[in-house]
C-alpha cells in the first residue's frame, strides 16, 4: 500500500524552489540520469527525454532565462511505495507580474539512497469548452 511521504513532498518543493531561484545545481542533483527520464512542460514543444535535454528545459524555465518565468508551489501531496514515489501539486507560473495557475506532477525513484525525478509534468488547465480552440490545435 502506498504511504504518504513528506520526504517526496519536500523533493518537489525543493525542485520548484530551485527553478524559482535558477539553481540548476539543485535541479540537476534531483534529476535522474537514467535515459528513461522525461520532463514535460506546458508548451507543446516542451517534451524532453534524458538528463541533458531535461536540464536544457529546466535552464530555459528559470527566471534568469530569456522568458523570465517564476514558478511557485502552493500545495502538494506525495506518496511512496518501495523505491518509487509520486507527487502532485498546485502552483503557479508568473511573468511580468501576471500569474497563472499550474498543475505539477512528478514521479521519483530512489537511486543511491536519494529520490530522483524520472518524470515531471507541468500544465496549465484548459476548460473543456475551449480545448478545440485554434490556439490549442497542433
Amino acid at each position: 500500500m502506498p504511504e504518504s511521504s513528506v520526504e517526496i513532498e519536500q523533493v518537489l518543493r525543493d525542485v520548484v524552489k530551485a527553478i524559482a531561484n535558477s539553481d540548476l545545481d539543485e535541479i540537476g542533483r534531483r534529476t535522474s540520469r537514467d535515459p528513461c527520464a522525461v520532463a514535460i512542460g506546458s508548451d507543446p514543444g516542451e517534451w524532453t527525454e534524458g538528463y541533458d535535454e531535461i536540464m536544457r528545459l529546466m535552464r530555459d524555465s528559470t527566471p534568469d532565462a530569456e522568458v523570465g518565468i517564476t514558478a511557485g508551489l502552493d500545495d502538494v501531496k506525495a506518496f511512496a511505495e518501495g523505491t518509487v514515489g509520486w507527487a502532485a501539486g498546485h502552483g503557479y507560473f508568473e511573468i511580468g507580474g501576471k500569474r497563472v495557475p499550474v498543475r505539477i506532477t512528478a514521479v521519483v525513484h530512489q537511486e543511491n539512497g536519494e529520490w530522483k525525478m524520472v518524470q515531471t509534468h507541468a500544465s496549465i488547465g484548459v476548460p473543456n469548452e475551449r480545448m478545440l480552440d485554434p490556439l490549442f490545435s497542433g
